[in-house]
């Protein structure tokens, strides 16, 4: 699942950049910068601020790999380590070890799915209020990525919180 994620990640980003490089020429100079509960815009800024929105759903995702791949860096601080069955996973092999790390990098990678996702949505729902095709940015065009994000929680979650005991039975 993990190089799908990967792939879904880069499609997004991609998707990010093309659609503010593509909309930024044609932007006014002031556009909406944040939006309150309601949806309404109620603040304003350069446009300019469309290309931070762009560079901070590559820098969360940066972020969100980095910790993916640093991890397992955890091992060495237990104390920090808050797993069931703690102290009989840290006695394990490396190997059975590295089966539970290695999901806990797919459910990293998979959240920032829906996170990126989320970025899209409110790039694109930003340009389209630009644009006049929408005048609020509802909660419903939020909706998938929230929706995404709260099943990686629920699925990775749960398979995260019974993996250690499984790989201390022996049963993974």
């Amino acid at each position: 699942m993990k190089k799908l994620y990967d792939l879904v990640n880069l499609i997004l980003l991609l998707l990010i950049s093309n659609t503010v490089y593509s909309a930024y020429p044609k932007l006014p100079s002031r556009i909406p910068t944040h939006f309150n509960f309601a949806g309404n815009a109620d603040r304003l800024g350069g446009k300019e601020g469309v290309v931070w929105l762009t560079a901070m759903a590559w820098g969360m995702t940066l972020i969100f790999y980095l910790l993916g791949h640093n991890i397992r860096r955890l091992n060495r601080k237990p104390q920090s380590l808050n797993i069931p069955h703690k102290e009989q996973f840290l006695k394990l092999p490396e190997e059975k070890q590295s089966i539970y790390w290695d999901l806990v990098k797919e459910f990293l990678v998979g959240l920032t799915v829906g996170t990126n996702l989320l970025w899209y949505l409110l790039v694109r729902g930003t340009l389209r209020i630009i644009s006049g095709e929408m005048s609020v940015l509802s909660f419903k065009t939020m909706l998938p990525a929230l929706v995404v994000m709260i099943l990686m929680l629920i699925v990775y979650l749960s398979r995260m919180s019974t993996l250690p005991g499984k790989l201390v039975r022996g049963e993974e």
